[in-house]
């Protein structure tokens, strides 16, 4: 049931900027590509979703969106270069699964590995991360690199249960504080530019209405239109960064 939605926010994330990729690959994988480099995607849809990116042409990550006991987990794997995959001999590839746990909050990532064998030139080993959300914290998610699926985060909140009293409050806080401020303080790190802030607010505001049209608390329309205003793109901001950025090319030109 949530497949065609899982697979529209998929291509709505993975379509942001190239920098905000690259600086998720770059923290979970310990790589350290260049914000310039080349990227890549391809799409892939079945029972789960995933896109492989290929980054500087060769090297490739896949990231998976699945449904786990209830909740949701991402899977991202270390795909290798895509020359290392063409020479391997076809059966050579080992899947170690040995987890080691980290937990974040409620949340959990597994690490383990595939093994890549070459006769007579040794082995490439490749990690492999599983990633279960079942904690809305913005600023944890933020925190690990995953500031992109912060839309996602809604099906957490859907799925607890709470007073109906203390849901208004809540859900105001988690929107208002925790999804607004976790993609300010990306911002200021550089994982994010101004434009993924924006576009990514907007999947938030989209995800929010998709996910949580019969919340009693979105029927007051005085709220409704809280939230829905503090996830809208801020027109003047984008207005001033392009005037930044116009007013820094005239002066590029000047000094020429």
């Amino acid at each position: 049931m949530y497949l065609n939605s899982d697979a529209w926010m998929m291509k709505k994330i993975f379509e942001i900027s190239d920098c905000a990729l690259i600086r998720m690959v770059n923290h979970l994988f310990q790589t350290e590509y260049e914000d310039r480099e080349y990227v890549r995607k391809e799409w892939k849809e079945s029972e789960a979703i995933s896109v492989c990116m290929t980054v500087g042409c060769a090297n490739r990550y896949e990231f998976q969106l699945r449904r786990f006991g209830g909740c949701l987990q991402i899977c991202a794997k270390d795909k290798g270069c895509l020359f290392q995959f063409e020479d391997a001999v076809e059966h050579s590839a080992v899947q170690i699964r040995d987890p080691q746990a980290t937990y974040f909050g409620k949340n959990r990532k597994e690490a383990y590995c595939t093994t890549l064998e070459f006769a007579g030139h040794g082995q490439i080993v490749l990690p492999i991360y599983d990633i279960t959300l079942n904690d809305r914290s913005a600023w944890v998610l933020e925190e690990n690199g995953l500031i992109l699926f912060l839309p996602f985060l809604f099906y957490c909140f859907a799925a607890e249960a709470e007073w109906m009293e203390e849901r208004q409050e809540t859900l105001k806080s988690f929107v208002l504080r925790d999804i607004v401020g976790a993609l300010h303080i990306s911002m200021q790190k550089g994982n994010l530019t101004v434009f993924d802030v924006q576009r990514l607010k907007q999947c938030c505001r989209q995800m929010l209405w998709r996910t949580l049209p019969g919340e009693r608390a979105m029927q007051d329309l005085e709220f409704q239109d809280l939230l829905l205003r503090a996830l809208d793109a801020d027109i003047d901001r984008l207005e001033r960064y392009h005037r930044q950025e116009m007013k820094k090319a005239r002066n590029i030109c000047r000094e020429r």
